[in-house]
């Protein structure tokens, strides 16, 4: 059984979980009491020419669309809903294939995905409020950070897995044929006896 072969040992399992946890906590507090501390702010500027504080509401998905199509937002919670949950059960899942950079993205992008959940819940909508200055770019918040930092790792987790999974593969093709050919030979020279 590969799961059995890969299963972690205590204190590999114990350690995973628990930074998995802590990020995943450290994130969920920071995106909703920073929500809280910054709702109704307008204006605050805190790096000059770079980023401000200003309070927006966000009735939509990212970049406010669907806004005001109360059916595909529905839908959207359930499934984020699904998601964070499909992320906590990987989180949680004895595996030995699994790394602290894997554990760390599952984590941002679960606490990414419930900050903002808990927003829709409660409010209908998300609350924004990180404002670069120094471009034209949507109004975000923490949650949107760890999204988009959880899934720019995801890309490199699966990168890393596939170039991995091919060195892998070729080096088992590598030695089989190698085995193949000393096989080969051997029975080769069995029968010109």
């Amino acid at each position: 059984m590969k799961w059995i072969r890969n299963k972690p040992t205590a204190k590999k399992y114990i350690v995973q979980s628990v930074v998995g946890a802590a990020v995943f906590a450290f994130v969920l507090i920071l995106d909703l009491v920073s929500k809280a501390l910054t709702d109704g702010v307008h204006g605050l500027v805190v790096i000059p020419g770079f980023i401000s504080f200003s309070s927006v509401r966000n009735p939509g998905g990212a970049w406010s669309i669907f806004g005001g199509n109360d059916v595909v937002m529905t839908i959207i919670m359930v499934f984020t809903f699904v998601f964070v949950a499909a992320a906590l059960f990987f989180l949680y899942w004895p595996d030995g294939r699994k790394n602290m950079f894997f554990i760390v993205t599952l984590a941002l992008l679960g606490s990414g995905a419930l900050g903002n959940l808990v927003d829709r819940l409660a409010f209908g909508e998300v609350r924004d409020f990180l404002h670069f200055e120094f471009m034209n770019f949507p109004t975000f918040n923490v949650a949107d950070v760890a999204l988009v930092s959880g899934v720019i790792m995801l890309i490199v987790n699966i990168i890393i897995w596939f170039v991995r999974s091919e060195t892998a593969a070729r080096r088992e093709k590598k030695a089989a044929e190698k085995h193949d050919e000393e096989s080969g030979n051997g029975d080769d020279g069995g029968e010109k006896k």
